[in-house]
């Protein structure tokens, strides 16, 4: 299994929050810091920092963060300012609104993407 891995240039390369596979969550979650969902969340996602989608890991709900490493599943919009990987098992259905991105083969992407440039941050669709 491929591990996931945050942005080699954040100074938060620490993941503070880790949400285990078994856990299921109805809610939106809100991280302080960088975090990782091998479970199953039914809500929105926010974080100030990284967020990392493991193999095993669902989201129902848009995720807001300042970057994303999706490896599970995701139905809904991703909004990350740095930049959005879709790593080989990955399987999106919804849009991107990032900076950049990196598709790896055999990743599953249905939605649009809209490269966000750094004049747009304030433009950039909540």
């Amino acid at each position: 299994m491929k591990t996931l891995e945050l942005n080699k240039d954040s100074s938060s390369d620490i993941i503070a929050t880790v949400i285990g596979r078994g856990t299921h969550i109805k809610g939106s979650v809100k991280l302080k810091n960088s975090g990782r969902i091998d479970g199953h969340i039914i809500g929105d996602v926010n974080s100030d920092q990284d967020v990392l989608i493991g193999e095993s890991g669902i989201v129902e709900g848009s995720i807001t963060a300042r970057s994303a490493v999706i490896g599970g599943k995701v139905q809904g919009a991703i909004e990350a300012e740095k930049r959005v990987v879709l790593e080989e098992k990955a399987e999106l259905e919804g849009d991107i609104h990032t900076g950049h991105i990196r598709i790896v083969d055999g990743a599953r992407f249905n939605g649009k993407c809209y490269m966000v440039k750094e004049t747009d941050k304030d433009k950039t669709i909540h």
